[in-house]
């Protein structure tokens, strides 16, 4: 479904020119401005001194986005929350993104300042879009989770989410040249270990996209799948990906 992007100070004249009725023609001119604020949110549990285990999720999207971030950001809370409680062992970032909608802003903003370099990164984990909602026939909500998303993996991640990932149902994409999502950023500045769950869903990018789309149901296998492979990265270290 094509999207407008509206500024706020023209919604008034916006919504009188729909609500005519009439043909209308937007003439758009803007640009990109450079060195903005971003407000990314970033944690550090553990031991500082080795290779970084980074978790990221982006937070911003159009309307609601109930189904399109409410998921990652709760996976990616319930990954932290079980790394704090049970103290594992690793250097662990969490990375909660903005600007997602305008070039991926905030992840760009913090490959560039903040995050280690990929030599000092064992894995990076990436909670994307749309990664638990409910899939539908019609208009009728069905308990299986939409089939549309992909479990993307750096080649050398294949075979710990074979051990880890199997339950969930996704397309696999090993990303031997290019990913998807914010997970293209990490991969393209050459971060060589990831893996990460992103997708679509019925009311994508919609006002639709509200609390209907999702449940713990459908949350929880996606939850317990991705802290068991970060269990198991966090105890075998570089061994997890070879």
């Amino acid at each position: 479904m094509p999207v407008i992007v509206v500024a706020g100070k023209d919604r008034t004249a916006f919504a009188r020119a729909v609500a005519s009725g009439a043909d209308i023609t937007l003439d758009v001119t803007g640009h990109y401005e450079a060195n903005v604020t971003g407000r990314n949110v970033v944690a550090r549990l553990g031991d500082a001194s080795g290779p970084a285990i980074v978790v990221s999720t982006p937070l911003t999207g159009w309307y609601g986005c109930v189904c399109e971030r409410g998921p990652g950001i709760a996976n990616f809370l319930a990954l932290a929350r079980t790394v704090a409680a049970e103290k594992w062992a690793g250097n662990f970032i969490f990375v909660a993104t903005v600007g997602h909608e305008i070039g991926h802003g905030g992840m760009e903003l913090f490959l560039r300042h903040g995050a280690p370099p990929p030599g000092d990164t064992l894995a990076w984990v990436h909670f994307g879009s749309s990664n638990a909602c409910y899939a539908f026939a019609g208009d009728s909500r069905t308990v299986r989770p939409d089939g549309e998303r992909a479990l993307v993996l750096s080649p050398s991640a294949v075979t710990l989410a074979g051990e880890t990932l199997t339950g969930i149902d996704a397309r696999r994409m090993v990303a031997e040249q290019q990913a998807i999502g914010e997970l293209r950023d990490v991969h393209a500045a050459g971060y060589p270990n990831f893996l990460g769950l992103a997708g679509r869903h019925r009311s994508f990018h919609t006002p639709a996209d509200d609390l209907a789309e999702t449940g713990p149901d459908i949350l929880e296998p996606v939850a317990s799948a991705f802290v068991d492979a970060v269990r198991k990265i966090s105890e075998r270290g570089e061994r997890a990906f070879r």
